[in-house]
């Protein structure tokens, strides 16, 4: 059975709700046959969300990790390719700790690439007619900081885990909920 660890962030920048930890919540309600997908919510932390997804998967053991985030001035799903080892903001995260472009491991590669097939997931959902696209930059703030924590321990840890960080728009008129939950079936599904 392959397992999918999914996971969202808790509400950041005043927002009552994420649109990542909704759409996991919409997904974790769902079967998938002969796929488990198991799922956690992550704080909006730029000290504590590497040591949460760390310790998810080691819990778990996933084949492949799926991050969600919420972009919140974009109208398309954002399948993220890089990592960078950088954190750097101007607003602070929930914590308010705003980092001046800090390396986020001094032992580390630059940047970490995923071993997904970002194009595959994006194919599969501009099919359904989803704007989606593959992005080159998953920022600087606590999304990619997230993303190089578990790529750079599943690299460091020797685990045989994949890794993808997606982006996905506020929840709005056109995209409610049902249209996220849709988008990331669509991707679990094309692991296979």
């Amino acid at each position: 059975m392959l397992r999918v660890l999914l996971t969202g962030f808790e509400p950041f920048g005043g927002d009552a709700v994420n649109s990542s930890q909704e759409t996991v919540k919409a997904v974790a309600c769902d079967e998938f046959g002969d796929v488990e997908v198991l799922t956690g919510k992550l704080p909006v932390s730029f000290k504590r969300a590497g040591v949460a997804i760390c310790r998810l998967i080691d819990e778990i053991v996933p084949d492949i990790v799926i991050l969600l985030g919420q972009s919140g001035k974009s109208d398309y799903i954002k399948i993220e390719r890089v990592a960078l080892n950088i954190m750097d903001s101007s607003k602070g995260d929930n914590d308010g700790y705003a980092p001046d472009e800090e390396t986020i491991c001094p032992y580390a590669p630059p940047a970490y690439f995923t071993h997904v097939p970002v194009k595959k997931f994006r194919d599969c959902l501009i099919q359904r007619d989803i704007p989606a696209k593959v992005s080159n930059s998953a920022g600087l703030y606590v999304c990619n900081r997230t993303y190089f924590a578990a790529l750079h321990h599943i690299a460091k840890t020797g685990i045989d885990t994949k890794a993808v960080f997606i982006h996905l728009p506020k929840i709005s008129d056109d995209w409610p909920v049902e249209r996220l939950k849709m988008a990331i079936e669509l991707i679990i599904k094309s692991i296979k």
